[in-house]
């Protein structure tokens, strides 16, 4: 969360808070911060060292909106409204992971409250429009229709657009974030439980497939989302889905496991992370899916 006496400059699209789940926790200096693994799809390598989860996953005052001499307008706004969605997001994911380890909540079809469930699809859906090159590609798009704005007022008008302020409830409505969560209402919710940490995430981590082109509401056919290293949300319409197996905990088979890891691999942008480093069976199968994204 943004500190009101010092705004925050390094703005992550991949909340820490989320990836904290897929970490080490180690004290350094008595304070204890959390490392990850890193895998390069670029190079197509482990990175051979944990690193911080504060340091990646972010860009200088990603969100914040400038006047044309570089001043911030309502500086932290985005960040700040960004940051209450984590926070209650982190306490619900806090609970699936307290539920998940207790043998009478396997068989529990009540994981997730309503209110619950509202805080997931909102932060899964600020999740696939809050990076820097979907920013970019706003401004590309505006840019090209009219080619008289230029990047700094093409970046604000992108941002408001596209991301929730708090400021005007009614202009909040029509954000394409408050828009898009609409296409994620009506679904029914899974949770799949790992024996060990072998789910991965990336720096793109919601996995999301077109809908049906016979769904009437436009919700996706399904979509995957890592929760943590062991468990990992799934979203269907829930007309396809059975009562018993709606709003519950399902053990995920190997062959289940590997489709996660493969698409994480498909969807991801540039990294993939992990609590362990990627086995040699885990790097064949990115492997075989970056190379399938080409062919």
């Amino acid at each position: 969360m943004p500190n009101v006496n010092k705004p925050t400059k390094d703005e992550h699209f991949v909340p820490r808070m989320y990836l904290k789940g897929f970490s080490n926790v180690q004290n350094k200096s008595g304070k204890g911060k959390a490392f990850i693994w890193e895998f390069s799809l670029k190079s197509m390598q482990q990175i051979p060292t944990l690193v911080n989860i504060e340091s990646i996953c972010y860009e200088k005052n990603l969100y914040e909106l400038k006047n044309e001499d570089g001043s911030f307008i309502a500086q932290n706004r985005i960040e700040n409204t960004f940051g209450k969605i984590e926070e209650q997001t982190s306490r619900v994911i806090g609970q699936i992971i307290t539920k998940s380890q207790f043998k009478q909540c396997l068989n529990c079809q009540t994981i997730l409250s309503e209110e619950d469930k509202s805080y997931l699809i909102i932060f899964i859906t600020a999740l696939m429009y809050r990076d820097p090159q979907t920013i970019k590609n706003g401004m590309s798009i505006l840019q090209t229709s009219n080619p008289e704005i230029d990047d700094c007022k093409a970046r604000n008008h992108t941002l408001l657009n596209l991301l929730p302020m708090g400021i005007d409830t009614e202009w909040d409505k029509n954000t394409i974030i408050r828009t898009a969560i609409k296409d994620l209402c009506g679904m029914a919710f899974q949770i799949g439980i790992a024996d060990d940490d072998v789910i991965i995430t990336s720096d793109r981590p919601v996995i999301k497939w077109s809908p049906d082109k016979n769904e009437i509401y436009n919700r996706p056919e399904a979509v995957v989302f890592p929760l943590t290293s062991r468990l990992v949300l799934y979203l269907f319409p829930i007309e396809k889905v059975k009562p018993i197996g709606r709003n519950c905990f399902i053990r995920l088979s190997e062959e289940q496991i590997n489709d996660i890891q493969y698409n994480v691999a498909v969807n991801a942008r540039e990294w993939i992370y992990s609590r362990n480093p990627l086995t040699e069976e885990q790097i064949k199968r990115v492997k075989e899916a970056r190379k399938r994204m080409t062919t």
